[in-house]
């Protein structure tokens, strides 16, 4: 198999989506040498590459691959820079000539859907992973109904943010703010809450489904 490397530019540039997702799912490990790593809850190990789609000149595609076989169909991933361009004729590529990288189009390129996009699958992994059909890891506990009912209040209510200060005194009856504190803290260390400002994830949704 032939290898590609890109250029100097294009690893900052996935240095910034990455590190973006990074700081939105937790598990981030960052770069070695020209891949990104997430290690997840459930023991995935997650890896994107950088390759190219038209042209060797072109490394206009993030891949991204989960280890687990846990995960099933969302096991890979690729999410290609013209699928988030706004012009469809001219899409954004980076033309990689001589060790030297040029952006066409950057102006187009819409980064922003790109790392949402991402994210949204990192969290589809751990949601597979912990599927009614699968039995959850240690990592993701039976909820009682106190947590599904704040799960659902900040779905419901908060728009999916798990705002202490909105779930404390609405739930003052049953769980201390301590107590709340120490929950979430929990939940955002095995990645069933976002960074902050923290966000129910598909995985902790899938949780609060669970029979």
């Amino acid at each position: 198999m032939v290898h590609f490397y890109p250029s100097f530019q294009t690893l900052e540039l996935a240095d910034q989506i990455l590190d973006t997702i990074g700081q939105r799912v937790t598990g981030y490990q960052g770069r070695i040498g020209t891949a990104w790593y997430w290690r997840l809850s459930g023991g995935i190990l997650v890896t994107f590459v950088l390759d190219y789609t038209a042209t060797e000149q072109r490394w206009n595609v993030l891949r991204a691959k989960a280890t687990s076989p846990s995960v099933g169909l969302f096991n890979a991933a690729d999410f290609p820079f013209v699928a988030y361009g706004t012009l469809a004729s001219s899409p954004p590529f980076i033309h990689d000539l001589d060790g030297d990288a040029e952006w066409s189009n950057r102006l187009y390129f819409q980064m922003g859907h790109l790392i949402e996009d991402a994210a949204r699958w990192l969290e589809m992994l751990q949601a597979a992973l912990i599927a009614p059909q699968i039995l959850p890891p240690a990592s993701f506990p039976e909820l009682n109904p106190l947590e599904r009912a704040l799960v659902a209040y900040a779905r419901d209510e908060l728009n999916g943010y798990f705002r202490l200060s909105k779930l404390a005194p609405a739930f003052k009856e049953r769980i201390s703010r301590r107590g709340l504190s120490r929950l979430a803290q929990r939940w955002e260390d095995v990645g069933l809450l976002t960074e902050r400002p923290r966000r129910v994830t598909i995985a902790l949704r899938v949780l609060v489904n669970q029979t």
